[in-house]
Parts: C-alpha cells; structure tokens; sequence
C-alpha cells in the first residue's frame, strides 16, 4: 500500500495506513511513558537522599553523556546490522537496567544510581537512533513530516501523561513501582517491535569498520553544507535548555515547595506545551527547506523568550503556563530540525548523521546541565533559569546568522510528493 502525502496527512490515516509505522510509533508509547515515570522518581530521589542541585546535575549528566559517547558506535550499527534486531536487543537489556534503581535505598547507594542511569542512557542511542534513521523508509514527502510530528507528539503526550501519573505513583505506591513500571514498558515495546519487518539499510552487509566507517560519515557532514545547516538543530537548543531538567526539579520542589508533585506539575506542563507545538506545526504544513530553518529560528527565540517569563513567575502555576508556551517552542525546532537532515542526507549516511545529531545535542545538554548545577549551588534559583532563556536567545541568533548563509532552495529531490512506491511497499511488510 502506498501512502499519498502530497497534501496534509492526517496521524490516524498515518497509522491506519502504514503498519509498520504503526507498531513503532506503539513501541515509542509504551517506553516513552515508562522513561517519565522512571525520571520523575530519579529526580525525586536524588533530591531526597541529597538535597544538592549539583547532585542532581551530575544525575542529569549521567543521563545525557553516555549517548553522546555511544551515538557514533550506534550510528553504525544503525547502518550495518538489522535494525529490528538491533531495536529488539536495546529494549531487552535496558529493561534488565532499569531494575536496577530498585537497589537505591540511602545517601550512601547515590553512586548507583548514578550508575544505573549511564548504562540506561548508554543503550539509548541504539533504538533511538535506529528508529530515526529507518523513518524515511517507512514514510515518505508528507508522510514523512506527519510520521516525524507524531513521534515528537507522542514524546510528549507520554511526557504530559507519564510525569503526572508518575508523580502520583512515586508520592502514592513508592519509587519503586515507577522503576518497575519502567522496566516493563521496555520489554512491552520489544513485542511491538518483534511483530513488524523493519526494512534493511542500504549498508547492512556490509564488513564493519567502526572508526574508518564513522570518519567517512564525518567527512560527509563537512562537505554536504545543507547538513550543516539543521544539524547544529537540537544542540543548539541543548546548550539553553539542558539545564532546564534542572530547574523544573528545582522550582517545583523547592521554589513553590510541592514537592514530587510539585516536580509532575512542572514536567507536565512541558508535555502540554511539546503537544500545543505539534498542533501548530499541523497548521503550518511544510517540507520547504528554507520554511524549516525559518520554523527553527522562530520556535527557539519563543522558547526563550518564555524561559525568561518562567524564571519570574510568583507561582507555580503562572510557571507551568510559562513552560507550555516555551516547549512549544521547541516541539517546532525538534521536528523541523529532524526533519530536515531526514530530507537532505543521504541513505548512505543517515545512521551516522543521526548519531551525530544525538551526541551533540547530549553532550551541548550535558554541558548546560552542568553548568546550571554548578550555578544552582551559588546563584538563585530565579536568577539562573533568566540566565539560561537569555542565554537561549543570543545562541539561535549566532545559529541563524550561520545557517541563512547555506542556499537550500525548495523540496528536496525526491521528498515533493512521497511515491516511491519501492520503498512505501517495503515499508508495509510484515
């Protein structure tokens, strides 16, 4: 069957359409809500047992380094392994991980926890990066668009529904139901994954070469300008935004003294704003490059702009509509970032761009975490969430001035009506 998308493409005739889209995108439900419910309790946690917004930065960064460490391993083997197997394998070892939260009981065992949220971090890239690296053979032209908005949508309707319930769950029935809860979302996600037929990269086969095969995707980005141009997307963002984990945790604990409720608020308020972004996409329908880069620029100055807000707001729920209107923000630098380098990079490359695209977003995060834990320990609260939306601002501003430089044109060969039929076939098997 294949999939019109020469005009909008709506997410149910997406999923009613294309099954092999369909059982991903339920993979991606069932362990993005898991991962809430798994962070909503680490946070809680980690200022239990520690009270330290440094601690809860180096949780943070935990989170993030690893899968910039392991994205160029992962780009890889996106690209020469068979990505179902290599989704299945990821889902069933971090499932084993996940449990292992259960063993933080005292102040004493914070190091584990530590632990465990690098190696849960480190198995990360692998599905992730497969998964994005696929979606261009499963969806194509609008379809594609639609496929890319509700992935994010979804990312952030479990963000919405997982932070709430989880802090619920964490404050109701115990942290450890939330780390159990999360361990078994990832091996319902395996199923998913275990009943579709993933079609094959176009390097699976062929001999492994780790290093020569990631420097070969790095001289790609250096001379495919167009690359360059929505890669620096999502660590653009990463270098502002990362130490906002950080502060939502902060605000909501501490600031407006609520708590692991308090914390749910604040991340639910997140989710809100990533889905408010997604229908705004819908209405601005698009796979024009320069539209896109454009889209970028302006989703990111809004995020910003309403960080700032955030940092001043008196009460907890001024904050939460302030975090609504800046994840919107970045929902729309999220999908047209990604859908960007999904239209301009070639086959060949995609597993290792995408790699790229992770590690730099993970350790710009990494770096803004940090930085903001650092800070959090010598500067109030309010002061370093301004700090971090002024900061924001000024880092799209330099992105752009860049980026406007590269001519793009249109529609990318190949992406103006989405019937390549060869590969929309393939991606109905199973």
């Amino acid at each position: 069957m294949t999939t019109k998308s020469g005009s909008a493409l709506s997410y149910t005739r997406l999923l009613r359409e294309n099954r092999t889209y369909r059982f991903v995108w339920l993979s991606q439900v069932v362990s993005n809500a898991g991962d809430w419910f798994n962070t909503i309790a680490v946070l809680g946690l980690t200022l239990a047992l520690t009270g330290s917004g440094l601690a809860l930065g180096i949780v943070t960064i935990c989170q993030m380094l690893p899968p910039f460490l392991m994205t160029p391993l992962a780009g890889v083997v996106a690209e020469r392994y068979d990505r179902k197997r290599v989704m299945i394998t990821a889902d069933i070892l971090r499932a084993g991980v996940a449990l292992g939260f259960l063993l933080v009981e005292t102040a004493d065992d914070v190091w584990m926890l530590y632990f465990f949220m690098a190696l849960l971090s480190g198995l990360q890239p692998f599905f992730d990066v497969t998964r994005t690296a696929a979606l261009p053979s499963i969806a194509r032209g609008k379809a594609l668009l639609a496929a890319n908005a509700l992935s994010s949508t979804t990312w952030a309707a479990m963000l919405t529904i997982g932070s709430a319930v989880g802090g619920l769950v964490a404050d109701h029935l115990g942290r450890s139901a939330a780390f159990q809860l999360n361990a078994f979302s990832f091996l319902v996600s395996a199923v998913f994954v275990a009943r579709i037929a993933i079609p094959a990269a176009s390097g699976a086969g062929k001999p492994v070469r780790f290093l020569s095969d990631f420097i070969e995707g790095m001289k790609y980005i250096g001379r495919d300008r167009p690359t360059r141009v929505y890669l620096p997307g999502k660590a653009t963002w990463g270098l502002a935004g990362g130490g906002a984990v950080l502060l939502y945790a902060v605000f909501g604990g501490q600031v407006y003294r609520a708590g692991d409720t308090g914390i749910a608020i604040l991340y639910t308020a997140r989710g809100i704003g990533t889905l408010l972004g997604a229908v705004f996409i819908k209405f601005f329908d698009t796979i024009r490059l320069g539209q896109l880069r454009t889209g970028i620029l302006v989703g990111l100055i809004g995020y910003g702009a309403f960080f700032i807000l955030f940092s001043q707001a008196p009460s907890i729920w001024l904050a939460a509509v302030c975090i609504i209107l800046a994840a919107a923000g970045s929902m729309v630098m999220w999908v047209y970032s990604s859908l960007g380098l999904q239209l301009v990079v070639d086959e060949d490359y995609r597993g290792r761009v995408f790699a790229a695209d992770h590690g730099l977003f993970t350790l710009a995060f990494s770096i803004s975490t940090l930085g903001t834990g650092l800070l959090l320990d010598a500067l109030a609260a309010r002061l370093v969430a301004f700090m971090a939306g002024a900061a924001g601002i000024l880092i799209v501003v330099a992105w752009y001035l860049f980026a406007r430089r590269i001519p793009l044109g249109g529609v990318h060969p190949g992406q103006e009506d989405g019937q390549d039929k060869g590969q929309q076939d393939r991606g109905q098997e199973g």
